[in-house]
């Protein structure tokens, strides 16, 4: 019976086996270290140790969590450390054999209190390695010499991890081969070593040791990078006053392990992974001065190319802030706070299940990034409080929805809308507002109508969302209109537009604000101009009535050169996008085009314009045609229709790229 060990007692592979058989239980996955697509990590794991080795520097290599049935330890986190262990003891005792055959004897003796439960095969393998003799020469590789042994079944080579330990026997000969007296240099000096933990002890439930061992059969990415992250700790002495408990590798691996169980099951690994990269590309984006190629630094992350090398970017801050983050939504988790955004619109970026869940899933969002940074500025700033204001979140939400959605001015006019955050730029622009805003996350609109100096930040929707917290602030009523207002296709948060038509209403006295709001809202906008509601062939039609500056041409927002013919090629608007573009677009005057007919509209529907238009004596023909006879428009056979220089005659086009002056049919 082996000695009793303590929690957070600091252990060799040789005073765990002097203890304790060493067991890796049925649950477990198979040894994933050895494979042949992990070999480079595999590789850096064996020079860390042979440079612990070669330089006399001690390497501790986390927490080893298990299980304590009698005398029998099974680990349940750290298999793979353990086994690699296993596999170079091993090599150095068979390899030491005939210059120190006493202490070889000894440590293989010792060695055959390591088995695996999880194939029978496994079990074989692993017991004959230790009991069968070997001599190792310098013609062949170890894997072939053990694989011709009279012992080896050419079936095992079917085992995955007995597949994988041949693998990692022969890096380990390339690696160790050169070392003198590598056995005593293990077994003596002891260098290697790990922290042990029972999780019983701790009062974990069973249920975390199922996810513990459910997070993929491959090696991961994460897995990697929790050891240089512990490797980092430990050498700048980052938690030298932290409880056990309270430790980065303890606190990764249970609760902070749970929380993300409960979201991402087998893809817990890969949500790490896209959650941190998260949390660094915020911090760099505040730490411009730290970072001059931040822009690069943050494409790279974006894109998920320096996932294998995340720790490059980490130092005591970014873990200090990494760590905190954790914490943050654990808490919040556990406190039950209700950070859904489910009741804001954010359209093709809506995050149904949650912002971090998204992220965890699919980390190429800028855009979902930026909210994401968005609720742990507000969590930070609520933390210690014990107490969540779903009403101040909410506002904070839409109104960082507001700036986020206006980030993108680059709506096209040809019915695409990019990304909203789709640049290093934009995002580094994003999380720094963020910040700023920040300091009124608990009321967001009382903190906007007292701004003094907002900044640069996007001047021209900050100066919107200081307006409408005037508004709201001064009126609470209009609150209800405005989100409503906000929250339409059409405008995705910007709702500058509409104060423009209310400023232009007829009887401006005779109505109240909110009342002219609501009128705005109910007989014009979300009437006519709200997903699937609008009516491209009338809203063009009854376009062609209006008059600018005594013209008739709300067409001009959009021109081209149309080929092979002496006539310029104009675009009708044909969805919300496009109508999003038409309004906020640089030309004056198409703003004052779409004005007419909001207002127009508040008494008046689309066919009552189209039947009270009067063609003007000056007006082309085929333009009073297109007005009112629809099927020339119903008919069309692209959205593209030309005017020749003169404006007297239109052709719709048949394509949007004709090519001969046949190219489409002339309205008379």
């Amino acid at each position: 019976m082996g000695t009793t060990m303590t929690n957070g007692e600091i252990l060799s592979f040789i005073d765990l086996l002097d203890k304790h058989k060493i067991e890796i239980p049925i649950i477990q996955r198979d040894y994933a270290q050895g494979r042949e697509e992990n070999r480079d990590i595999r590789c850096d794991f064996l020079n860390a140790l042979k440079n612990s080795i070669e330089n006399n520097k001690e390497i501790k290599l986390d927490f080893v969590y298990g299980e304590l049935l009698g005398d029998v330890f099974q680990p349940l986190d750290g298999q793979q450390r353990l086994t690699t262990l296993f596999l170079l003891h091993w090599y150095a005792a068979v390899k030491d054999a005939t210059s120190n055959n006493d202490v070889s004897s000894s440590v293989l003796n010792r060695l055959s209190k390591f088995t695996y439960e999880t194939r029978l095969s496994t079990r074989y393998f692993c017991n004959c390695l230790v009991e069968q003799p070997i001599v190792f020469d310098s013609k062949n590789n170890v894997s072939g010499l053990i694989k011709d042994s009279s012992w080896f079944y050419i079936s095992w080579v079917q085992d995955p991890s007995i597949k994988a330990m041949l693998n990692t026997i022969d890096d380990i000969h390339e690696i160790f081969n050169g070392i003198d007296s590598l056995l005593e240099l293990l077994v003596g000096q002891k260098l290697i070593k790990f922290h042990y933990l029972n999780l019983h002890d701790l009062g974990l439930s069973d249920d975390l040791y199922i996810k513990m061992n459910a997070r993929g059969k491959l090696l991961t990415t994460f897995e990697n990078l929790k050891a240089q992250i512990q490797m980092k700790i430990e050498d700048g002495k980052w938690e030298e006053k932290y409880e056990i408990t309270n430790k980065f590798d303890y606190k990764i691996d249970t609760d902070w392990a749970e929380f993300f169980w409960s979201m991402f099951q087998d893809k817990m690994d890969a949500a790490h992974i896209n959650f941190i990269t998260t949390v660094i590309m915020c911090i760099i984006s505040l730490n411009k001065d730290k970072h001059p190629d931040r822009l690069y630094m943050l494409r790279r992350l974006n894109d998920n190319i320096d996932a294998k090398y995340l720790i490059q970017y980490i130092d005591k801050e970014v873990y200090n802030y990494i760590y905190s983050c954790y914490e943050l939504l654990k808490n919040a988790d556990t406190n039950e706070f209700d950070l859904s955004i489910s009741a804001i619109n954010f359209w093709s970026h809506s995050c149904p299940k949650g912002v971090l869940r998204e992220i965890g899933n699919d980390s190429s969002s800028y855009t979902k990034k930026a909210l994401l940074y968005a609720q742990i500025e507000f969590l930070r700033k609520t933390d210690g409080t014990g107490t969540f204001n779903r009403s101040a979140y909410e506002k904070w939400m839409r109104v960082i929805r507001n700036f986020v959605c206006f980030a993108n001015v680059s709506i096209k006019a040809n019915s695409s809308r990019e990304d909203l955050l789709r640049a290093p730029d934009t995002f580094e622009s994003m999380i720094a507002m963020i910040h700023f805003l920040a300091e009124g996350y608990d009321d967001i609109y009382a903190f906007l109508t007292n701004l003094k100096n907002p900044g640069a930040f996007r001047r021209e929707q900050m100066a919107e969302e200081i307006k409408k917290a005037k508004l709201i602030s001064e009126t609470p009523i209009l609150c209800n209109v405005i989100w409503k207002l906000e929250d339409l296709s059409l405008f995705r948060g910007r709702i500058s537009f509409v104060f423009d038509c209310l400023n232009s209403m007829p009887l401006p006295n005779t109505l109240c604000e909110v009342d002219q709001l609501e009128r705005l809202y109910n007989n014009v906008f979300a009437k006519h101009f709200d997903e699937g509601k609008f009516d491209e062939e009338k809203f063009n039609r009854s376009m062609f009535t209006l008059n600018v500056n005594n013209s008739y041409e709300y067409y001009n927002y959009w021109a081209s050169t149309w080929y092979a013919m002496n006539a310029e090629k104009r675009k009708f608007v044909v969805n919300l996008i496009e109508l999003n573009y038409y309004i906020y677009c640089e030309r004056g005057e198409s703003k004052e085009y779409i004005k007419q007919l909001c207002l127009l509209l508040l008494s008046n529907d689309y066919q009552d314009i189209i039947n009270n238009f009067d063609k003007p004596d000056d007006m082309p023909m085929w333009k009073a045609t297109l007005i009112k006879d629809p099927a020339w428009f119903q008919n069309r056979k692209s959205d593209f229709f030309a005017i020749t220089s003169d404006g007297e005659d239109c052709y719709l086009l048949k394509s949007q790229r004709p090519l001969t002056p046949d190219g489409g049919q002339i309205v008379s």
